[in-house]
């Protein structure tokens, strides 16, 4: 999946969480180095509640998370046709989407 439809799902996403139980969403990105296996590295998308979320990079792959984190409900995973040094083009991305969505509520919880 291309890095702009993966930000936008995500921005949606973020808006439209309707509950308020924890929620994660994974990112992982293909390493071109080895013809389209998953690279060594993944965005994680967090969702404590309905109102705030954190969105980290890690050098790990999803699933390579710990139990904590793979134990949380997954909204959603995606696979990104983008290289891994795209990581922080996403995050910057899906933040940029939720600020200048008027109609979102969730906030961004910087220090998490």
């Amino acid at each position: 999946m291309k890095l702009e439809a993966i930000t936008r799902n995500i921005a949606h996403a973020i808006k439209d969480r309707s509950t308020n139980a924890p929620y994660v969403l994974a990112v992982e990105f293909t390493d071109k180095a080895s013809k389209g296996k998953s690279a060594t590295g993944c965005v994680i998308v967090r969702m404590p509640d309905q109102r705030h979320y954190t969105i980290t990079s890690h050098d790990f792959r999803y699933m390579d998370a710990g139990k904590d984190t793979l134990a949380e409900e997954l909204g959603a995973f995606f696979e990104c046709d983008d290289d891994l040094d795209q990581r922080q083009t996403l995050i910057d991305q899906v933040n940029e989407l939720v600020a200048q969505d008027k109609d979102n509520e969730a906030q961004l919880i910087a220090d998490a």
